[in-house]
Order: C-alpha cells, then structure tokens, then sequence
C-alpha cells in the first residue's frame, strides 16, 4: 500500500534493503514503523479551506439575515417588533459564534497540516539517513553474512527508526490538547 506522504513514500522506498534484510534477524519492519507516522497534509488544508469557504457563506448568510431583520422590525412596532429583534439577535449570536469557530477551526487545520508536513519531511530524511548509512550492512545480510559486523548495524538501524517515529508520534500527540476546544458544539442544542 502506497504512502499519503509522498516524502513517506520516498523514504520507504529507501528503506527496503534494510526492511529486508531486517526481516531475517528479527529486527523491527522500519517500514511499518514509517505506516505510523503517514498523513496527508494535503487533504487536511483542503479541508481547511473548505471550512473557510463555508464560514464566509455563514458570513454572508449573517449578513443577509441581519438586514432582512432590520427591514422586517422597521414595519412592526411594539412588544412583537421587541420579541423579533431579542430572537433575531439570538440567531444572529449563533451565525457569528458558528463564523468564529469555522475561522479558528481553518487555522487550527492549516497549523496542523504544516506541523504533520514538517514532521514527515523531517522523519523522512532521517530515517532515509539511517538506512543509507546501514545498506552496506543490510545487503550483506541479504548475501548471506550473519557477522556482528553486519548484524548490528542492521538491527540497531532497524531499532534508530522505530525511536525517530516514535519520537514524531509523540510530538503529534502533544498537539491534542489543543484540539480539545474544537470537539465542543459551537451552537448549543
């Protein structure tokens, strides 16, 4: 299966020799490693961007409904006129709330894109680091050598990679508290 990140996608195929060879000493998959740390940052900025799209339609719809409100209370006078504009203003604070949290939610979405695309690239170059320096070792393993020689560099590649993961996993996951505002409905049922 290809990766979402084409900088993934790169590395891993760098990765091979070592995955293979790897594989015949029991070392961890660094390409299965790799799978955990796959993202699209694309999608998440399209999506983004659609959240934005979105919140100026919520803008322009505020807008719309604020002015026909105005036209409507200008005709009525009274307790009614008084009822409308306290249930226009109601809504209009939910159209605006709703804006706010598409703007905040878009920004959010596009910080989370560039700090998911900077980590790839990051742990991509590194993890392809590791496992060019450990090929020789790798292809010897392929050709038959079992010498510590051979055997170490290539299991302790396999073991670098599985910790540089592990380690933008973890960065990944100290950005979920900041999420955390995001999972509460903005308009209340």
């Amino acid at each position: 299966m290809p990766f979402l990140h084409p900088a993934l996608e790169q590395a891993a195929a760098a990765l091979e020799p070592l995955r293979l060879a790897g594989a015949r000493l029991g070392a961890p998959n660094p390409i299965a490693a790799l799978r955990q740390i796959d993202c699209s940052p694309q999608a998440i900025r399209e999506s983004a961007r659609k959240l934005s799209s979105g919140r100026d339609v919520l803008v322009t719809a505020r807008l719309q409904f604020e002015g026909g409100a105005h036209r409507a209370e200008r005709r009525w006078g009274g307790e009614p006129a008084a009822l409308f504009r306290s249930r226009a203003d109601e809504l209009d604070a939910h159209y605006r709330q709703a804006a706010e949290a598409a703007a905040r939610t878009a920004a959010v979405g596009l910080d989370l894109a560039d700090l998911l695309d900077r980590l790839a690239v990051q742990t991509a170059e590194q993890v392809t680091s590791i496992a060019t320096s450990a090929r020789p070792a790798a292809e010897a393993v392929l050709a038959g050598d079992r010498s510590t020689d051979v055997v170490h560099p290539v299991t302790s590649a396999c073991h670098s990679i599985a910790k540089a993961v592990a380690a933008g996993v973890s960065t990944i996951v100290e950005t979920i508290p900041a999420l955390e505002p995001f999972s509460t409905p903005v308009i209340p049922d």
